[in-house]
């Protein structure tokens, strides 16, 4: 299979909504090569789960949108494209601490319980096929100072070292790269035992605001639809969509 490059091109902006808005514009409004990465030196509408923003200081982290080849992913289960971006800023981060990276469902890393970097894909429709996924990534790198309600960290609190962003989305691309070459080429197992070995709370004890009851459960797995399987102390199991449940910290 022919395999996009990714980060082969990269479009840099001052300033922006939203790298994945402009994604999304410039696919409607020109060709634009898939693999190409949107940096953004500030979003000021920096978009998240749930319809949450993304809030971080001008110049200081890496905020970027890569563009995917819909078309390269008719047969994959659409959440282990997210594994492997997720299992790419797991790597990064921990080439440069000491620390244990946690990846928190459905699209969050953290460290020590705090989160460092967020994932948001979007996808793109001709008819009933995937034309594009547009892969949104935040990570805090050199910011020092977060309010308390974000419980936040970045990789300069965690090294107390000053981090080059360029450099370090080469080496993420480098990465991302690879797993999502993997993806391409089937290894599935791979993917889902990198990610599970790193699932946030995996196996432990938690709480679960689940369809707006707050549950003790148990996280299990994560499936490639990303659906969350927990169970409960009784022993029943459920699985549920994001719309369904949520970790409660």
């Amino acid at each position: 299979m022919n395999h996009q490059y990714i980060g082969n091109h990269t479009i840099r902006l001052d300033s922006v909504d939203s790298t994945n808005n402009y994604a999304a514009k410039l696919l409607n409004q020109t060709k634009i090569p898939f693999g190409t990465v949107i940096l953004a030196q500030f979003q000021y509408e920096g978009k998240g789960q749930r319809g949450s923003q993304w809030i971080g200081e001008a110049g200081e982290n890496l905020t970027f949108s890569v563009l995917i080849d819909g078309s390269q992913l008719k047969n994959t289960p659409f959440f282990l494209l997210s594994k492997c971006v997720a299992i790419s800023i797991k790597n990064l981060i921990e080439q440069f601490t000491n620390k244990s990276v946690s990846l928190k469902w459905p699209n969050d890393v953290y460290v020590d319980k705090k989160k460092i970097a967020g994932i948001l894909i979007e996808n793109q429709w001709k008819g009933s096929n995937l034309y594009a996924s547009i892969v949104g990534v935040g990570i805090n790198v050199n910011q020092i100072k977060f309010s308390d309600e974000l419980n936040a960290t970045s990789l300069k609190l965690l090294s107390n070292q000053h981090h080059d962003l360029e450099d370090l989305l080469s080496q993420f691309c480098e990465s991302f790269n690879w797993f999502y070459h993997s993806l391409l080429d089937g290894q599935f197992q791979k993917i889902n035992m990198d990610y599970q070995s790193a699932l946030f709370s995996l196996n432990k004890k938690c709480q679960f605001l689940i369809e707006n009851k707050l549950e003790d459960v148990f996280i299990r797995e994560v499936n490639n639809d990303g659906l969350i399987k927990l169970e409960k102390l009784n022993g029943d199991i459920g699985i549920y969509s994001l719309n369904q449940a949520r970790q409660v910290l």
